[in-house]
């Protein structure tokens, strides 16, 4: 598990999670958090995820978050890997409110 809060250190935090480490070792599961400084480095980010991961073969969770200006609040894009190939993906958002109290919804609960 890597987590990263400074959106320039993206690759350098996905470089982590599928480095080499003891000898023969595969991650059955990897889970990468980070800020990341908008929606549009997720493609490049995820394209950097199936290269790395395409040897190591493990079950990838990764969690971007930004900032969203149209809300004043974050994004969150999560998504899951399979060693099947294939992808699922969930949105939320989180904001703080005006007693400073964060509250997350996810993307289809509150978007019906």
């Amino acid at each position: 598990m890597e987590r990263e809060s400074q959106f320039h250190k993206d690759v350098e935090t996905i470089e982590k999670l599928f480095s080499e480490t003891e000898e023969g070792y595969r991650p059955t599961h990897v889970i990468g958090i980070q800020y990341i400084e908008s929606k549009e480095r997720i493609a490049f980010l995820n394209n950097l995820v199936l290269e790395k991961n395409s040897a190591q073969q493990s079950h990838v969770l990764m969690i971007y978050r930004f900032h969203n200006g149209n809300s004043g609040g974050q994004q969150i894009y999560a998504y899951w890997f399979k060693t099947d190939k294939t992808i699922e993906e969930r949105r939320a958002f989180c904001k703080e409110d005006d007693f400073v109290y964060w509250f997350m919804g996810f993307a289809e609960e509150i978007y019906k």
